[in-house]
């Protein structure tokens, strides 16, 4: 009993970190972009011609980069109209893979028996007991590695691996909605936000677009990505707790 108390309780710290960061992100994000708009707006209708310095870094120190007023109101205005999302919907995507590793880490490392859930035919490594004389240190390093792994797959792959180490089920709109976020944030990171094939069989009966067109990145996606992750974390958390008493 005190084993599942324990369990329960390390996935609600980490679900309220998570949720509070989500909440941070939204805040954050909406007091920003109307900065953003005002200053690109301001810069943008300068009449200064002038090609300003500006510092930017380099391997030793740094070198001045000269740019104009426009240029300048460009960079806010790609900011606010999606760049800011961009880089909070890559984040936050990585806070809660990072959330769900964490949860299929406490839940194998307490029960042990669910290292079947992750082990292959090979079971654990022999040079894990060779490095680790304690039994407990071989099992965390072991469900460590194996989360490591797990994460690089399909999420519909880790989701399942998650929902069976933790004796849940997770709902199958939530996880396909799940499933086109991250492939968003792939388009994100790997295509420039245009979207392929990839994308598109990835995605599936979520998918936001066709192979060539520009992913659409705005503020009510934003939303949605937000809403989601809190609804997929908030449902890991409320069912295993059920599960977890």
């Amino acid at each position: 009993m005190a084993r599942k108390s324990a369990v329960s309780k390390a996935i609600y710290t980490r679900h309220i970190r998570l949720y509070r960061y989500l909440n941070d992100a939204w805040i954050f994000t909406s007091l920003l972009r109307p900065e953003l708009k005002t200053r690109a707006d301001k810069l943008q209708t300068s009449k200064s011609k002038a090609k300003k310095p500006y510092p930017v870094p380099k391997r030793k120190g740094t070198v001045t980069s000269r740019r104009r007023d426009e240029d300048i109101g460009l960079i806010f205005y790609a900011q606010h109209e999606r760049g800011v999302f961009e880089t909070n919907i890559v984040s936050m995507v990585s806070r809660v893979e990072a959330f769900i590793q964490d949860c299929i880490a406490i839940a194998a490392s307490t029960f042990p028996a669910k290292l079947s859930v992750l082990a292959d035919k090979s079971g654990i490594p022999l040079d894990l007991f060779l490095e680790h004389e304690d039994r407990d240190d071989v099992i965390r390093r072991f469900v460590a590695l194996k989360c490591e792994g797990l994460m690089f797959g399909k999420p519909s792959e880790y989701l399942d691996k998650a929902a069976k180490v933790l004796s849940i089920e997770l709902e199958p709109e939530t996880v396909r909605a799940f499933i086109e976020i991250k492939a968003s944030r792939d388009i994100i990171i790997h295509n420039s936000g245009l979207i392929n094939k990839l994308y598109v069989e990835k995605a599936g009966e979520k998918r936001r677009g066709e192979a060539g067109e520009e992913l659409i990145i705005d503020d009510a996606y934003f939303r949605h990505v937000i809403v989601t992750l809190k609804a997929l974390a908030g449902a890991i958390q409320s069912k295993t707790e059920a599960v977890y008493k």
